[in-house]
């Protein structure tokens, strides 16, 4: 165990990366759980069903707007130096969990025309969440941050 920790001050605090490894950890996380509860609804085997708001369906998306906007207003906001850490954290966890909420939509969002039901299933969808995966990783592995 002191190894990990040896390790995470090492390579994640000391480089100034702890911000954005929380972010990726929320994406990943997101991503796989929506896709999960996606598909145990269309299946009929889910604890949770779709939020319909007078006859909308209430998409994910949404939510993940949400959370971008409230993670980057706690970003730009200051307080104490005493919790400077702590809301880095929770912004960071909210940005990622927003931004994979979005991008799991991506392919629905281009294959909607008008309204009519758009394929969530899409390739594209595939391909967003790759980029982003790979963005992130891409940062956390080989470049420096300031």
């Amino acid at each position: 165990m002191k190894s990990v920790a040896r390790w995470y001050e090492r390579c994640i605090i000391e480089k100034g990366k702890e911000s954005l490894l929380w972010a990726f950890i929320a994406f990943v996380t997101s991503v796989l759980v929506s896709r999960l509860v996606v598909l145990d609804v269309e299946k009929g085997r889910a604890i949770f069903g779709y939020l319909y708001v007078k006859g909308y369906h209430i998409h994910h998306f949404y939510y993940g707007i949400l959370l971008l906007i409230i993670s980057n207003w706690l970003a730009l906001i200051r307080y104490k130096r005493l919790y400077r850490r702590v809301f880095k954290r929770i912004a960071s966890v909210m940005f990622g969990g927003g931004l994979g909420l979005v991008v799991d939509e991506f392919g629905l969002l281009l294959t909607m025309e008008f309204g009519i039901k758009g394929n969530y299933w899409a390739p594209q969808s595939y391909y967003a969440i790759g980029v982003a995966t790979f963005i992130f990783l891409g940062y956390l592995l080989f470049l420096k941050a300031d």
